[in-house]
């Protein structure tokens, strides 16, 4: 019993640092177009769906011990304007549960958010209450899209080995990961709003990795 406690509070105190891993966008960018074309290719993603989104994360999501709880992730967000898909700004996940589920401890996950609204919150690093925000699995493939799924404020889908996993989503926080911007932009006080807004544009030197994630959100 002393073992296993012992073993409990290793993982405890563990956890910060695992959330805080806050990854470059240079490393973010090439991971989140991997996890994008895969759902592609295996026909996860609604294409009809991903057309009518506002926003896009793209995450790759931890999950600790089973029976402590949480999760951290590392990924990007992205919004859709009138002048196209902006540049990404690079985010964090932490605590609660994101896409979690037994048996699913390092799941791909990719997020359409379905107004402005829901962009907003994702920008401003807001915390997620278990019940704050409406957000289920949206349709598979080439499924039909009806008004419903246009009016959530998230669609969720799901990747983990070709596992099948209901969504838990709720009790985490989005951390804007000011410093990983700061670097790909080149600008020390850029802000996620500048760049969900085009005020930022994508650096002519890191545009051909961009590239891949626009061509797949076609």
């Amino acid at each position: 019993m002393k073992t296993l406690l012992r073993l409990a509070l290793a993982t405890l105190l563990a956890l910060p640092g695992t959330v805080l891993r806050a990854e470059s966008l240079d490393k973010l960018i090439p991971d989140c177009a991997e996890i994008l074309g895969r759902m592609k290719r295996e026909d996860i993603l609604n294409m009809d769906l991903v057309k009518e989104a506002k926003g896009i994360v793209i995450l790759n999501v931890t999950g600790f011990s089973i029976g402590i709880g949480g999760s951290g992730g590392d990924g990007i967000l992205m919004s859709k304007t009138d002048k196209g898909w902006s540049g990404p700004v690079a985010i964090t996940t932490d605590g609660g549960t994101l896409g979690i589920d037994v048996g699913g401890t390092d799941n791909d996950i990719v997020i359409l958010l379905m107004n402005n609204g829901a962009v907003s919150k994702w920008a401003a690093g807001e915390h997620f209450g278990s019940s704050s925000a409406s957000a289920v699995m949206g349709p598979k493939g080439g499924a039909a899209v009806d008004a419903t799924m246009k009016t959530r404020d998230f669609n969720v889908y799901i990747w983990n080995k070709g596992a099948k996993l209901g969504v838990n989503f709720g009790g985490f926080d989005v951390n804007i990961n000011n410093e990983g911007n700061a670097n790909y932009y080149d600008r020390p006080l850029i802000s996620a709003k500048d760049i969900l807004n085009h005020v930022a544009e994508v650096p002519e030197s890191k545009k051909a990795a961009m590239a891949r994630i626009y061509d797949l959100l076609k």
